[in-house]
């Protein structure tokens, strides 16, 4: 079957990592046609997709154009997904006050969880599989009726970002719109000045202090961003009033980060995404820190069996007005030599 590298999407990189998972999220959902995904190569393994409906990176991302500008003509943000969803607007049975209507009351979450059940004994399934990944229905930021949900730990706000906008919306203009993109996001990506993208990557983050300017000048990438958060769906939550999520972590794995941590495996076999999926939830792939030393993780042969090649792991950073963005990822395991 033919094989389509993509050298821009590598396995050591958060953001290269998710985004070549969006890729198959949306082969997943029907938006483009079946891919497989798998790695190639050492300690910096890139994304190779395998399908026999692309000849290659140009086809694939014409398909995936298309994807964007389905969504901007529909003015939706999620494939699947009602187009109020996420939410710009409050929800009506909203109570919550703040700048991000995501950012809702339990009343809300709960209203929109209803919603997606009653969507999917309809058929819709895709709904409910996105609201289970992005919305904690029961854990809320602060007791009292000012308390509001949590969001997926993928949504780290600073200043006034909305997730909505800053996620979804944003990206898919760039993409739907801007020449060389998608494709970009496989051979080498395209920064924009003045994007700041959804805090998936320290690298967009240009402080004053290092721009030649002496203000700050963000520079994302919209490619490899909008194909990341369609991603997320591959890491749902489990919220019974203590939130976990799938792929994350509670340890620190450098210092000058918080203990919000992704970890993630690269893979030599070629996967589709259920198979993926089992992957993300692996019990092997649990960081181990001994006795204050370095992390590591420790599944040894069992991860050479499910022919995982590495795994890595990215913490997330601080910002003085809020949360940081993911930072650059270390190689859990095999142990460097």
């Amino acid at each position: 079957m033919p094989e389509i590298p993509a050298p821009a999407l590598r396995g050591n990189d958060p953001l290269g990592f998710l985004a070549a998972l969006g890729v198959l999220a949306l082969a997943e959902q029907g938006e483009i046609q079946p891919v497989r995904l798998r790695w190639e190569g050492g300690t910096a393994p890139h994304a190779v997709f395998v399908s026999d409906a692309y000849t290659g990176t140009r086809d694939l991302a014409d398909a995936l154009r298309e994807v964007a500008r389905r969504l901007l003509n529909a003015d939706a943000a999620i494939p699947g997904c009602p187009p109020e969803f996420p939410y710009r607007n409050r929800h009506p049975a909203d109570t919550a006050k703040g700048a991000d209507p995501m950012r809702m009351s339990r009343e809300a979450a709960r209203a929109t969880c209803e919603d997606a059940a009653r969507r999917w004994e309809s058929g819709e399934r895709w709904f409910a599989r996105w609201v289970a990944a992005l919305v904690a229905p029961y854990t809320l930021d602060k007791d009292g009726p000012e308390g509001r949900i949590r969001l997926t730990p993928f949504n780290a706000p600073f200043g006034q970002m909305k997730f909505r906008d800053s996620y979804y919306d944003q990206a898919c203009r760039y993409v739907a719109a801007t020449p060389g993109m998608p494709e970009d996001a496989f051979v080498g990506w395209i920064r924009l000045e003045g994007y700041t993208g959804a805090n998936l990557d320290a690298r967009a983050i240009r402080e004053a202090q290092v721009s030649t300017a002496g203000v700050p000048s963000n520079a994302g990438a919209p490619s490899p961003t909008w194909l990341a958060v369609m991603a997320i769906r591959f890491f749902p939550l489990a919220d019974d009033g203590r939130l976990r999520t799938a792929g994350w972590q509670e340890v620190q794995l450098y210092s000058g980060a918080t203990r919000r941590s992704l970890v993630w495996p690269v893979w030599r076999p070629p996967l589709n995404a259920p198979s993926v999926r089992v992957l993300l939830n692996h019990p092997d792939l649990a960081v181990q820190v001994p006795n204050r030393g370095t992390p590591r993780v420790a599944g040894g042969a069992r991860l050479r069996a499910l022919g995982i090649t590495g795994v890595y792991g990215s913490s997330r950073r601080t910002r003085t007005q809020g949360d940081g963005p993911l930072g650059p990822a270390v190689l859990l395991w095999p142990a460097p030599r």
